[in-house]
């Protein structure tokens, strides 16, 4: 019996160190899914366990990097395809060529992952843009519904016949104002006329070529019979029956079945210059790497062969309907020959290409998009336009990634030890007539301190060295270069342009939340009726999410918004494009959205103000014959002079930081009009990751608070 006792204690003791944890996190299973698929793998493998987490597209690049950089990353994750340079080339990533090496000829869009012949992941769902065309609208024009246009001319073509229909129909839909959209939806017609963004060898910009004038003069035909306007608005046209073709998404199959199911619509490859030439589209997906550090590499490869087998990938293309197996077997299931829309989508893929896989091409991308803008919304000439995108596209080109020499360890260590001199120097420099105090005072007092120095101070320091180092945020390895970041910060046009967006944004916004908010709560205080009602009407914004307000006053500002139903019904004019897609209305429409906002705060504070204001003062007024407008100007404003103070102080503090607006409604366009230092600066941190330039720009940004808190200060005081 005690034999028995020990064997079971050693085989639960050699099973339990066998046991295998793995930690996933992915984008495209939602949990439903995922449950018989994880149960399915852990019967075959019943010594690993899976943990698998579902990231939104949102915030999910961020959590992955947060991860990486505190040491708690999953051993599985996905990335999508046009972040697969970056992660590829940081060091974070487990190469696995020798054992992807079965499998090349097998699959599809290895390019993202892939770094001087090495491999760095696994492609698992992907998909493609191509054509879709409103058979309704084709038969309304005159237009064979069963032969969408396959040529330039042909879509021009239709294009015109389809918006001869009516004023509010348009013959095709042109994603601008937004970062990926538009070039993705671009250069499938600049690849399929011959031309390309960088040369065969990557080592410089072939941009500015004969083929991009064409394509961009293309464009430019189709700019009277088409719909410029954020790819998401384009697609909701679409379903509505509004817009006659446009180059999308299989998105769209579902969308259009929830919103319209009896819209008649079909697929078709990308249009091509000439008949004879055969169509490609912008290839793009969805990859699955395996962490380097982690401590099981042949469990986690096993968990990636099995995402990526027939079966899964059939599985998940047949369910969500708007991705594709990047198993080309899987392509050729009958599946895709049953549905015309599914086989449309499978035949752009097979001859689609994803785009070049350097590290630079996640900058390059909105550079592209802004190329788009510049061309369609702000009306400069294509030569004009391809020379300064050049331009742009080439400084990133030549920019020399670090890979660091310092950790962060080693950095927390000496901004401990400068932490630690200091408090000593203090400590022996100190007044030694002066009692410390008594102990409980110090005992009370430590656990601020001891937060202060953990979340406050620790990190001015650390973000202060990171300014003046480039700082690789997925390997957290650092290396110092002086002044650089902030001379190339000061150099930047970009940053100038969003140093005068903010100016414009604070200029514009400051002076007339001020004499809104001060006229309402002046109105109030004089006692209207339903005060109560109206003081609370005017706050409810402040306590509501900006994120929310941004996220109504975009369908508010859009083409058929409320605002310019109303421009309509009163017979007024309306921008074209619309407000947040017209570069000069765009940050205009931000600044007033942003005002309504913010008044109702301001408006509180100068309430308690007047009413601290002595009713002496007026009753003596009145007996000497002041009126009310005498008394507002020779009474009240010189008491509210402090408060006013205060207003504008925060106010232009509080402008000057302006980014979830930004960040909700335009994402920095059209063509970069609406990008501000903040959003600047998380373009910097956040999209580029490049940590040291973007703490640099919180340094000058807080330069520039300063002189404005400290100008703004001095001539109110001195005027009071």
């Amino acid at each position: 019996m005690k034999h028995l006792l020990f064997f079971f204690f050693f085989v639960g003791i050699h099973s339990w160190a066998q046991a295998v944890d793995l930690h996933v996190w992915q984008f495209s299973i939602d949990e439903e899914q995922a449950r018989p698929l994880v149960a399915q793998f852990e019967k075959k493998y019943p010594h690993i366990k899976i943990h698998m987490q579902q990231l939104s597209w949102d915030f999910g690049n961020d959590k992955i990097i947060t991860s990486l950089i505190s040491g708690n990353a999953p051993d599985v994750f996905e990335i999508g395809s046009t972040w697969g340079p970056h992660f590829s080339q940081s060091g974070v990533l487990k190469e696995i060529t020798e054992e992807t090496q079965p499998y090349r000829d097998h699959y599809l869009m290895w390019e993202p992952v892939t770094v001087q012949s090495k491999i760095y992941g696994f492609p698992w769902l992907v998909g493609t843009r191509f054509l879709f065309y409103n058979k309704t609208l084709f038969q309304k024009a005159g237009l064979d519904p069963n032969h969408p246009p396959k040529t330039w001319a042909e879509l021009v073509t239709a294009a015109q016949k389809i918006k001869a229909l009516a004023p509010d129909t348009y013959g095709y839909g042109i994603a601008v104002a937004e970062e990926f959209a538009p070039w993705q939806t671009f250069i499938p017609y600049l690849w399929n006329s011959g031309g390309d963004v960088l040369s065969k060898d990557w080592k410089t910009i072939a941009l500015n070529s004969q083929a991009a004038r064409q394509t961009l003069a293309f464009y430019q035909t189709l700019k009277p019979t088409a719909l410029l306007n954020r790819q998401e608005q384009i697609d909701q046209l679409f379903a509505a029956g509004k817009v006659g073709m446009m180059l999308s998404g299989a998105w769209n199959f579902k969308s259009i079945q929830k919103t319209n199911s009896k819209l008649e619509y079909a697929v078709s490859t990308v249009p091509v210059p000439q008949l004879s030439q055969s169509s490609t589209s912008f290839g793009g997906g969805e990859m699955l790497v395996i962490l380097n550090k982690t401590k099981y590499p042949k469990e986690a490869f096993e968990f990636v062969r099995f995402l990526t087998s027939y079966d899964v990938e059939l599985l998940l293309s047949r369910t969500q309907r708007n991705v594709l197996p990047s198993l080309k077997t899987a392509l050729k299931d009958p599946f895709f020959r049953q549905d015309s829309k599914m086989k449309g989508f499978a035949e752009q893929m097979l001859t689609a290409k994803a785009p070049p896989a350097h590290v630079g091409w996640i900058k390059m991308e909105k550079v592209l998009s802004s190329l788009i803008d510049r061309v369609m919304l702000q009306n400069e000439s294509i030569p004009q336009a391809l020379e300064a995108t050049s331009l742009e596209l080439s400084h990133i080109l030549n920019q020399v990634q670090s890979k660091g020499t310092i950790s962060d360890q080693s950095l927390t260590v000496w901004i401990l030890a400068l932490l630690f001199v200091l408090v000593g120097g203090l400590w022996f420099l100190r007044d030694r007539k002066k009692p410390l105090g008594e102990a409980s005072t110090w005992i009370l007092v430590l656990p601020w301190v001891g937060l202060f120095f953990v979340f406050s101070l620790y990190p001015l320091l650390y973000s202060l060295v990171i300014s003046f180092s480039e700082y690789n945020v997925l390997t957290s390895h650092f290396s110092f270069t002086g002044f650089l970041n902030y001379f190339l910060i000061l150099k930047d046009p970009e940053f100038l342009k969003a140093v005068g967006h903010t100016l414009f944004f604070a200029a514009g916004t400051v002076p007339f939340t001020l004499v809104i908010s001060l006229g309402l709560a002046a109105l109030i205080h004089q006692g209207v009726p339903w005060k109560s009602l109206f003081q609370a009407g005017f706050f409810l914004p402040v306590v509501t999410s900006i994120i929310v307000i941004a996220t109504l006053f975009t369908f508010f500002y859009s083409e058929n918004g409320f605002l310019n139903f109303i421009l309509t019904t009163l017979g007024l004019p309306k921008p074209n494009p619309a407000w947040l897609i017209n570069h000069h209305w765009a940050l205009v429409s931000i600044m007033a959205m942003a005002v309504w906002s913010s008044s109702g705060y301001y408006l509180i504070l100068f309430l308690a103000a007047l009413q601290s204001v002595p009713s002496s003062l007026y009753e003596a007024s009145r007996l000497d014959g002041a009126n009310g407008f005498q008394q507002f100007f020779k009474i009240t404003l010189p008491q509210l002079k402090p408060m006013i103070l205060f207003v504008v102080v925060i106010n232009t503090i509080n402008s000057l930081q302006v980014f979830p607006e930004i960040f909700t409604m335009t994402k920095g366009g059209p063509a970069r009009s609406t990008t501000t230092i903040v959003y600047y600066l998380y373009e910097k941190g956040f999209s580029e990751f490049q940590m040291g330039s973007a703490s640099a720009v919180a340094y000058l940004l807080a330069i520039l608070m300063c002189i404005f808190a400290y100008v703004q200060m001095k001539v109110l005081r001195e005027k009071s």
